[in-house]
């Protein structure tokens, strides 16, 4: 049964519930979840890798100021 006004809704008879029948909306949305995943781990893995250069710039600099001391 189709949803008035939309022409991609249509509503299940058992569970009255409304479902798109757009597919290529649907691969879109799932390319899109797919990218955002993606990039969020890019993210998490530069950020984890920026800790890293400051802990060994911090050890060089104290291993600099202890040389000089």
């Amino acid at each position: 049964m189709k949803v008035e006004g939309h022409s991609n809704l249509i509503r299940d008879e058992h569970s009255s519930a409304i479902v798109s029948t757009d597919y290529n909306g649907y691969l879109a949305v799932k390319k899109r979840r797919e990218l955002q995943k993606k990039t969020t781990e890019d993210i998490n893995t530069l950020k984890e890798e920026m800790g890293e250069i400051k802990n060994l710039l911090s050890d060089l600099i104290e291993k600099l100021h202890g040389k000089d001391s």
